[in-house]
């Protein structure tokens, strides 16, 4: 009781701050939920958050992979400035630079206490001891997986092909394993954080993460019903087939994939349903993406088998920069500023939320290393909002189209060595089938431009200069 005593003087005594909520999904394509038009798949907590809030036409991700991504969300600043190129394997040396200031920091910076739980993927494994871990960029507390789900019961079995429930045997608490698990990930993440918020009622920043819909998709049995007329006989009768065991098999069908977003929508729902339930909600700032486009049902590699993301008839998917692989579902909701059902077309992009929290917070940020991002609150609050440099993109792709830049309507998209291979006008191309690089040759150099002068400030970053090994 003294305990919750404390904890509700010390909420009492900071009334003016508000809670930060940012929920980050794995994989999501824009067209995988009934807000962004799916035709099937319910996703009834996204779709209430969007009518609640604002949701954003062209919301981007920092990157079309899984960890530079979650680099430029927590720090504003483009992957490749960060340490954080593209995705990182298993106990690598890569992880993100040790000397970045995250959106953590600057809630801690206000006496938030301030969590991840789900995944981490920002360096090569949460059991590596010499290389940055999340308390050493602003969290006070960690729960979840390194990169994604892993069941090594089932992984090792001798039988074939290989069958069990992918239940997480690679859970870590704050850096220490868990070992083996009774519960699919989205559940145990969404538990842990709801435990995690009921300890406090002190202003709290969570980052949430779900694996969902990564690969190795897996879902309780009851969400594989919701979708049965979407599997074949070969899921229905092998329910439990290890992923990388689909290989060679018929096909699944795409009810495995809806019920995984399904499900984690259901997970993602009771957090914002027990902050609605104690009365939080309204008083937290809650921010919802993706951090890439899909893996669609054109597989590319054997991980990929039985995946069937929607990128909403956009181009490309996840590891491409056409816009199926970075613009994903983007949602905020904040009922003092944000009115309700609000539908927003300019483009906005993950690295902006850095610079939004920096304003919201009152914080001060270091003039003298590069944010790539502005604050969203102009354009929230129907001010003028006017980018200070173009949207960029970096990463290494299977198709050699390294870059890309976007000032306006107008997107260019370059190769590894800069050459300009495709300029698509959005305005009446979002499925960029129009290329005009041939023919715009005015737009094409004014967007080369743009995108040297970017690519040499980050080249010549501060950070990553001065960037060494020995601890914050």
């Amino acid at each position: 009781m003294a305990v919750l005593l404390n904890a509700f003087a010390s909420a009492e005594e900071k009334p003016d701050r508000h809670n930060v909520l940012v929920i980050y999904v794995d994989d999501l394509g824009y067209g995988d939920t009934g807000v962004y038009g799916h035709s099937v798949v319910k996703t009834p907590h996204i779709d209430r958050l969007a009518a609640e809030g604002i949701r954003f036409t062209q919301f981007y991700a920092p990157s079309a992979l899984c960890s530079p991504s979650r680099a430029g969300l927590l720090t504003g600043r483009t992957p490749y400035r960060t340490g954080v190129e593209s995705w990182i394997p298993d106990d690598a040396a890569v992880a993100l630079g040790r000397n970045e200031t995250t959106l953590a920091d600057l809630a801690k910076r206000q006496g938030y206490r301030t969590a991840v739980i789900g995944k981490w993927h920002l360096n090569g494994g949460l059991h590596m001891q010499d290389v940055p871990q999340p308390r050493d960029f602003g969290f006070d507390y960690q729960y979840g997986l390194a990169a994604w789900v892993k069941n090594a019961a089932v992984a090792d079995s001798g039988e074939v092909p290989r069958r069990g429930p992918m239940f997480p045997d690679n859970m870590f608490r704050n850096n220490q394993p868990l070992g083996p698990t009774e519960k699919y990930s989205a559940e145990l993440v969404s538990d842990e954080a709801i435990e995690w918020l009921k300890a406090s009622m002190d202003p709290f920043f969570l980052l949430l993460t779900y694996s969902e819909v990564h690969t190795p998709i897996a879902s309780p049995p009851e969400y594989l019903d919701q979708y049965r007329e979407y599997l074949t006989d070969e899921a229905k009768n092998n329910p439990l087939l290890y992923y990388f065991d689909w290989r060679n098999r018929p096909w699944r069908g795409r009810g495995g994939y809806y019920a995984n977003i399904s499900f984690m929508d259901a997970q993602l729902g009771r957090v914002i349903e027990h902050l609605r339930g104690r009365g939080l909600l309204d008083n937290t700032l809650v921010i919802f993406s993706s951090d890439n486009g899909p893996v669609t049902d054109a597989a590319l590699t054997p991980w990929e088998l039985g995946m069937a993301g929607e990128t909403g008839g956009l181009r490309g998917k996840k590891r491409y920069l056409f816009e199926g692989g970075i613009r994903v579902p983007g949602v905020i909701r904040y009922p003092a500023r944000i009115k309700a059902g609000r539908v927003e077309p300019r483009p906005v992009t993950a690295l902006d939320v850095f610079p939004t929290l920096a304003r919201w917070l009152d914080v001060d940020v270091d003039p003298d290393v590069p944010l790539d991002g502005n604050a969203l609150w102009p354009l929230i609050d129907g001010d003028s909002f006017v980018r200070d440099k173009p949207l960029y993109w970096s990463i290494p792709t299977p198709d050699g189209m390294e870059y890309a830049v976007r000032e306006g309507d107008w997107k260019m998209i370059l190769d590894g060595d800069g050459v300009p291979r495709h300029l698509f006008n959005l305005s009446n191309d979002w499925y960029e089938v129009n290329n005009l690089v041939d023919t715009e040759t005015a737009v094409k150099e004014r967007l080369l431009r743009a995108f040297r002068s970017f690519n040499l400030s980050v080249a010549n970053d501060p950070l990553a200069a001065a960037r060494t090994t020995s601890p914050r």
